[in-house]
């Protein structure tokens, strides 16, 4: 459901679990873009952050590119190999130019622009949300195509040589918690979650003392891992972990995800 000021109601049940945002209020620095904040639990726990102070370019849930054919698409500095992180006049932004709502599905397109507002990427992102067993479940799919005939290159700090530092793609930022947990099937904890590749991975922690659980599911594609526990609290499947995605004239780069969130402790796989 659109509401008067263009934001996107998610609502299930009869509760707003979410509000999409078109980006508006970031900074250029930030790279505005559309995003998903406050996403809540059913019983109301809010699981995002929004321009956290640690980083202010980091927005609820949403997907962010540092490196869009030189275009920073994330936010903050940007990394270079030999020099590490340099603030530069590089950030890009992102457009919806075209949505379709109807229900509790949300079509988009957008634009994703560089410095000069000069299209760099096209994107179809399609969400859809619904009720499921003790929780909701967020379907978050893009699409994204060249905007010419020339191939489009995904990057990152990690394929742009930082080790470990793989993030950009879908990303999932959380307010303060405590007591987390983050598991995949077969491995428990940041370091042995992060950079891993599995179907799923669950973040459970206690939000203001609320125990709430994330679940995200990899949708045929299997890119690894990014998790921040001990700097800061986040999860995301990172494109380029250490070389870049390419998107290729004519043939769409898609990345598709399945998201539930619950009320309570860890979730079975």
């Amino acid at each position: 459901m659109s509401t008067d000021d263009g934001t996107l109601a998610l609502v299930v049940d009869g509760v707003e679990v979410a509000v999409g945002r078109d980006g508006s209020g970031s900074a250029a620095t930030s790279s505005p873009r559309p995003y998903l904040h406050p996403v809540r639990t059913l019983a109301g726990t809010v699981v995002s952050a929004h321009h956290p102070t640690d980083h202010d370019w980091h927005c609820g849930v949403g997907v962010a590119i540092p490196d869009v054919d030189g275009v920073n698409c994330w936010g903050g500095p940007t990394y270079v190999e030999g020099l590490g992180y340099v603030r530069r006049d590089d950030h890009g932004s992102v457009e919806v130019v075209h949505a379709e709502r109807h229900g509790t599905t949300s079509a988009e397109a957008l634009v994703w622009l560089g410095p000069d507002r000069a299209v760099v990427l096209r994107e179809d992102r399609m969400l859809r949300w619904r009720a499921v067993a003790g929780g909701w479940e967020l379907s978050w799919s893009s699409s994204f195509r060249t905007s010419g005939d020339t191939a489009v290159r995904l990057g990152g700090p990690g394929s742009n040589g930082r080790v470990g530092a793989g993030y950009g793609g879908f990303f999932w930022r959380f307010p303060e918690c405590t007591a987390v947990v983050v598991r995949t099937a077969d491995a428990e904890g940041e370091a042995a979650v992060h950079g891993s590749v599995a179907p799923w991975i669950t973040w459970s922690a206690e939000f203001g003392g609320a125990p709430a659980t994330i679940r995200i599911e990899a949708v045929d594609h299997d890119d690894p891992w990014f998790v921040r526990a001990e700097e800061y609290p986040a999860i995301g499947s990172a494109l380029a972990w250490n070389s870049p995605a390419v998107v290729q004239p004519g043939a769409a780069l898609v990345r598709s995800f399945r998201a539930t969130v619950t009320d309570g402790g860890t979730l079975a796989g």
